[in-house]
């Protein structure tokens, strides 16, 4: 099933909730709804990681030719007088800054060379690491749970883990958390629900998807 097919429904679960919930609960409760519909699918690419998966291109095709470029900026200053870049000061290129500079190119060249999955997944990984600070100094736990899911669903196989009740569970109480953090009437049944809609959605295709894996590799489908 298509991404903007999950998506509608989570919309559509959301929106129906929303009628017994006060107006301004509306948009916590259908960006909630959307990203649950969405959430078992960043074990590839989909609507919630497009953004990254567009910059892991990026640096696909430049990487090398930026990272060369600060590995030679850094050497040259290094080694030579950089006073004909007028526009910037020269206490700037210190051993530490031109370390760094070295640093960052050779990550860019590193990075460039991996293959396209694994170059998403590291990106994705590392705006996780930058979203479970911000949720730990912050206390917001549910947000920890969702930093490191997103940081590691894209490394297991499509429809794996992501697409078991264990992941519902999971999802269940990181609405839970959620929730109480925000107030939101039934927001982790509602999120719970929109989850389970992809879940059943997928199970509604020919490959199905292992709902009990690791403890059965049965593959549930549902035949209309």
């Amino acid at each position: 099933m298509k991404g903007r097919t999950h998506l509608t429904i989570g919309l559509g679960i959301g929106a129906v909730a929303s009628v017994s919930q006060t107006l301004e609960m509306m948009p916590v409760i259908l960006v909630a709804s959307g990203v649950a519909s969405l959430a078992p699918d960043l074990d590839g690419n989909n609507l919630l990681n497009k953004h990254v998966t567009k910059t892991a291109k990026l640096i696909k095709k430049r990487g090398i030719f930026v990272g060369l470029a600060l590995i030679v900026l850094s050497l040259y200053t290094y080694f030579f007088n950089m006073n004909f870049l007028f526009t910037l000061d020269g206490k700037w290129f210190t051993q530490q800054n031109l370390l760094l500079l070295f640093v960052w190119g050779s990550i860019i060249i590193g990075l460039s060379l991996k293959n396209m999955e694994t170059l998403k997944n590291i990106l994705m990984s590392i705006l996780s690491l930058f979203l479970l600070y911000y949720a730990i100094t912050h206390e917001l736990w549910w947000l920890v749970m969702f930093a490191l899911y997103i940081g590691g669903a894209g490394w297991f196989a499509h429809r794996g883990p992501t697409h078991t009740i264990w992941a519902l569970v999971y999802w269940w109480y990181m609405s839970y958390l959620l929730q109480v953090s925000t107030g939101v009437d039934s927001l982790a049944l509602i999120c719970t629900s929109a989850y389970l809609s992809h879940i059943v959605g997928d199970m509604l295709t020919k490959k199905g998807v292992q709902f009990l894996y690791p403890l059965s590799n049965k593959v549930f489908r549902i035949r209309l």
